[in-house]
């Protein structure tokens, strides 16, 4: 994969690639699983696709991907997957691949893995994305945050072609995940052009923090989580 990618994975048991290629036709509503394209001439929608044979520790991975939220009946599906449909879409194209991840859902797959963010859906939470895509909806489902040993950061702002946000672990994990979120969810719906040095703040009367733009430190380019976008750093003032 290219650095300006987002993936999902969507598992389901199909019998064979063919009963795949097939029920992707017959349910998708309009798109055709052809090789390494998955395509919807009417809405005029490409992307590159990858089948993948049965993984091992898929059940594992969308279990801590969902942060347990996911259900043991639906982990106990996923245990028995055959194959696994990757959707590979340039980033910023996020309505797209909302669609096309729900069209997969209708041919028989089971949840979706957000791979470039590591987060986890299931089917009916994804289709009631796909029916009510509102920018926090989307925010929501596309972007986390993680607590680290000496930071807190968002993942998953790639998705929308924007840097992932950073700050210091100096608060609480909720005041952390506060902050982060309503600087993200400022950056998407507003998309202002920030630069070193300008400062932002919650609320009026909250604290001001000041926003240094960096490099993603926290993964190698090659890496799926890493952001090309870069981090803005919000840090306190002195």
């Amino acid at each position: 994969m290219t650095e300006n990618q987002i993936i999902i994975g969507i598992p389901g048991k199909w019998k064979d690639r063919a009963e795949l290629i097939q029920t992707v036709a017959s349910q998708s509503e309009g798109y055709l699983l052809a090789g390494n394209i998955f395509h919807n001439k009417d809405k005029n929608i490409t992307f590159q696709a990858e089948i993948q044979d049965y993984e091992p520790t898929l059940k594992e991975t969308f279990s801590y991907a969902s942060k347990d939220a996911l259900s043991e009946r639906l982990l106990a599906e996923i245990s028995e997957h055959t194959f696994t449909v990757y959707i590979i879409a340039d980033t910023g194209n996020v309505t797209d691949l909302i669609d096309a991840g729900a069209a997969i859902l209708r041919a028989g797959g089971m949840a979706v893995k957000i791979e470039t963010a590591g987060i986890a859906h299931s089917k009916e939470d994804w289709q009631k994305l796909h029916q009510s895509p509102d920018i926090l909806s989307v925010y929501a489902h596309f972007a986390t945050i993680i607590g680290e040993e000496d930071y807190y950061c968002s993942f998953g702002m790639k998705a929308f072609g924007l840097p992932d946000a950073v700050t210091l672990n100096t608060m609480s994990p909720k005041e952390a995940a506060s902050l982060l979120n309503t600087f993200n969810f400022y950056h998407l719906g507003e998309r202002p052009l920030f630069t070193t040095g300008e400062t932002f703040s919650i609320q009026q009367d909250a604290p001001d923090f000041i926003l240094t733009g960096l490099q993603d430190f926290r993964y190698e380019e090659d890496h799926p989580f890493y952001n090309p976008f870069g981090l803005w750093n919000l840090g306190t003032s002195k």
